[in-house]
């Protein structure tokens, strides 16, 4: 765990300039020896990632007027569905599912989009979800090569390339969000069941370079510690912000981590902890914009748990930045990736392999 003791963490925020220069100097010599595969600079990239995929080329979708969207995907491929409905709440027109599965739902006909999102294109969940279409079934492939991308262009389905050779060796799915959420978006437009995000999408990559979350990020990652991060949002950000940035806690700073929202959790969540089986964080992403009574319940949590003495889960909260759902939504994905970051380094641990994913798919391929 951490070289850095406890006792220092809650006044982080306030420390002398010693304390955070050594700060600054521990956290840069342990990136050149963990971060192998960069993935600083690769968090770094998620304003270039939206501005490669707005200019890019998605060919042709099929023709026809479509009723619904199905995403089939798992991971880091589906992940950025919820991002952009969370994003761009307001704007969705037709229904749009995910589907985290080997086939496809019953209600799938000529009227539905299907979109087989494979960052590797060898996910096994996709492609037997797609497997026995017909050549000409509405789809639409996202992928960086692979098996899946041989299909597509085999039976004639419209391919959208994740432009993989902008990136380092070892690039993740789950960093290719800027990517994979910018396709999507744009793919969703012109199949009519989203209204055009293009607008929204073109001022975040200005706004992240604007509003850096380096420092608070840096700041949360220390006060996690040993506790076991448990994310916390705003019913609408359930989803969207909530459980990526669980995801990143488990793939980038190799830990448990859990997600809910409020108010749902103050109803049923939170008597669990009453147990101290384990020490938590609880971080709030607040957004300005939730109902008032929202951040209320996140503050009367805190003091009851106070008052109660129970000292083995500790709190903070972190206000999401930008004026539109699809800025905060982007700030909150690039604050949760460094936070993340950052733990791992304290950590000592290198932040971009998922060794242990990789061995489990290597042993289901062989069974």
């Amino acid at each position: 765990m951490s070289d850095f003791p406890n006792e220092n963490v809650e006044g982080a925020a306030s420390a002398s300039p010693p304390f955070r220069l050594d700060l600054d100097s521990d956290l840069a010599e342990r990136a050149r020896r963990l971060d192998r595969c960069n993935m600083a600079e690769v968090i770094r990239r998620l304003p270039a990632q939206i501005e490669i995929a707005l200019g890019d080329s998605i060919g042709p979708l099929p023709g026809g007027s479509f009723e619904r969207v199905i995403v089939v995907g798992m991971g880091g491929s589906a992940l950025p569905v919820d991002v952009v409905l969370d994003a761009f709440a307001d704007r969705q027109k037709l229904p749009i599912h995910i589907v985290r599965h080997y086939e496809l739902p019953d209600f799938v006909n000529e009227r539905t989009l299907i979109v087989a999102s494979s960052f590797s294109g060898g996910t096994e969940e996709v492609l037997a979800a797609i497997e026995n279409l017909p050549n000409n079934a509405n789809v639409v492939a996202l992928s960086s090569g692979g098996r899946l991308a041989t299909l597509a262009e085999a039976r004639g389905y419209t391919l959208i390339r994740i432009p993989l050779h902008n990136e380092p060796p070892g690039f993740q799915p789950r960093s290719a969000v800027g990517y994979t959420a910018t396709y999507l978006a744009r793919v969703f437009h012109a199949a009519e069941a989203l209204a055009d995000s293009r607008p929204d999408l073109s001022a975040v990559p200005a706004f992240l370079r604007r509003h850096s979350t380096h420092e608070e990020a840096r700041l949360t990652a220390l006060w996690l510690a040993d506790r076991i991060p448990v994310i916390y949002t705003d019913e609408q950000h359930l989803l969207g912000i909530a459980r990526p940035a669980k995801i990143k806690f488990n793939e980038n700073a190799k830990r448990p981590a859990f997600f809910n929202a409020f108010p749902e959790l103050n109803h049923n969540e939170m008597i669990g902890f009453r147990t101290k089986l384990a020490r938590f964080a609880v971080l709030y992403f607040d957004d300005p914009a939730s109902h008032p009574r929202i951040r209320r319940r996140f503050e009367v949590m805190r003091t009851t748990f106070a008052a109660r003495g129970m000292d083995h889960v500790d709190f903070r909260e972190w206000r999401i930045p930008g004026a539109t759902r699809a800025e905060k939504v982007f700030a909150a994905l690039e604050f949760a990736d460094w936070c993340s970051y950052y733990r791992a380094l304290l950590d000592g641990l290198d932040p971009t392999p998922v060794d242990l994913v990789e061995e489990f798919k290597a042993l289901l391929t062989a069974s």
